[in-house]
């Protein structure tokens, strides 16, 4: 028998144990929805493989992205190898660990290849069993699913994590958004059943695309926009999913009172949420001074926190630890962890985007964030949760503001001026500031919403 049909087989019967059990014991399953905040983390490198964040898969190969990898090692081989990593890189204990963390949520890139293959293309697919196994866990555990459509035929932004470095190609042809849309289609039908419990609240049509002002326009992106908004809501058969969207990098504010379905619309859809990403590693916000920074991040909680805004129910769907260079699989410079001033930075920096990016009341555009990612292969200081976690600069219970070093201010922001210093050695001694209540309370208007759309989700 081939390798990964054998390979496929045992998942194949746990799949099918796990959904009878989920049919079987629907209504003991809590499910997370947009009543409470999201502070999740993202499935990065797994079921679009980057080479910074797991090398090993690109081992004897000269490819830099998962395209060129197939086209050198083959179909079979490389069908061997992807689902070897599928299989292994993420696992139950994974979630459960997630779940352990306080985390509520998980961002699950999935690239158009794991549902609509052409015979021509290098790619393998394999991936959806695991995309099946990984929800099903989620839902088990409370945590919510958003998927998102990180690689599109032609590639929306010609980076590794499209799957394809190069040319721009998304909008060359028709066949490109077609396909797209059968993507997001088969993903709609699938997992708005309702044997799903509602896990997955969102999926997003298509991960940071990359505007120019000859062949992809924003114009065509919100052409592309409403077609998939249509897909999705014509898709759903059980449970309604949100229609997620990538702010494109043009900012949260250029999508005020926006509706796919209504180009006139004054006020945003209210099955529409929109992802922006916070990134300081990348230009042009890659050379800013630690205040500059933290001004910044300021500035975003202030914008997505002010009541009537007009703004989408906005998530950051991406955020790091990483300032002023890209990610890399192995670099000293990036990876000093044990540094006491570093990990008192990580510390502060941490805070202060999870302050920022967490909603604290009603009326407001901010639904909560994603970090990038919970892991890498060699668990890089400054894109690895888990490692912020093991070495202490990442709250030990992201949903528990005691166990947070740092207050926050009246303008919703962290204190920078706080006297905290890391533990001299790392560690989870890093913990909460003793004696104190841990910030500012979660506001009563923001419990209180909860509790009203949970019952009216009741009824």
């Amino acid at each position: 028998m081939h390798y990964a049909a054998a390979n496929l087989l045992p998942l194949l019967l746990t799949l099918l144990f796990a959904t009878t059990q989920a049919r079987l014991h629907l209504n003991n399953k809590r499910a997370t929805t947009l009543s409470e905040p999201i502070r999740g983390v993202n499935l990065g490198g797994w079921l679009v493989t980057e080479q910074w964040i797991t090398p090993s898969v690109y081992d004897s190969s000269s490819a830099n992205d998962e395209w060129h990898l197939c086209n050198e090692l083959g179909k079979e081989k490389c069908a061997e190898r992807l689902d070897g990593h599928w299989s292994s890189f993420y696992t139950r204990r994974d979630l459960q660990d997630i779940r352990a963390a306080g985390l509520n949520a998980i961002r699950i890139p999935i690239g158009y290849w794991a549902v609509d293959l052409e015979d021509y293309e290098p790619y393998v697919s394999g991936q959806y069993p695991y995309l099946i196994r990984a929800i099903q866990w989620a839902s088990s555990l409370g945590l919510s699913v958003l998927i998102d459509l990180h690689g599109a035929p032609g590639s929306q932004n010609g980076q590794d994590n499209s799957g394809l470095i190069g040319p721009v190609d998304f909008t060359s042809n028709t066949t490109n958004t077609e396909r797209s849309l059968n993507v997001l289609r088969n993903l709609t039908a699938e997992f708005s059943q309702g044997m799903y419990n509602g896990t997955v609240i969102g999926i997003e049509l298509l991960n940071e695309p990359r505007l120019n002002s000859v062949n992809f326009t924003m114009p065509d992106l919100q052409d592309f926009y409403a077609e998939g908004a249509s897909t999705i809501q014509n898709a759903t058969v059980d449970t309604a999913v949100n229609v997620t969207i990538h702010d494109a990098f043009w900012g949260p504010n250029y999508w005020v009172n926006y509706n796919p379905s209504n180009a006139g619309a004054s006020h945003p859809a209210s099955d529409l949420l929109l992802d922006t990403h916070q990134y300081y590693a990348f230009e042009p916000l890659n050379n800013l001074s630690h205040s500059q920074i933290l001004d910044s991040v300021c500035n975003i909680s202030q914008l997505l926190k002010r009541p009537g805004s007009g703004i989408p129910s906005t998530f950051v769907g991406e955020w790091s630890l990483e300032t002023g260079a890209p990610p890399r699989a192995w670099s000293s410079s990036q990876d000093q962890g044990d540094d006491q001033n570093r990990r008192t930075w990580f510390r502060l920096l941490a805070e202060a985007q999870m302050v920022a990016y967490t909603p604290d009341g009603v009326g407001q555009a901010s639904v909560g964030w994603y970090f990038w990612a919970w892991k890498t292969e060699y668990d890089i200081d400054t894109w690895s949760y888990r490692r912020g976690l093991s070495d202490g600069w990442i709250p030990s219970d992201a949903s528990n503001t005691s166990t947070y070093a740092f207050p926050v201010l009246e303008n919703r922001c962290v204190d920078t001026t706080f006297n905290y210093t890391a533990p001299r050695h790392p560690g989870r001694s890093g913990g909460g500031r003793p004696g104190r209540s841990g910030g500012r309370r979660v506001s009563a208007s923001w419990v209180l919403l909860g509790i009203c759309l949970t019952l009216a989700q009741l009824l």
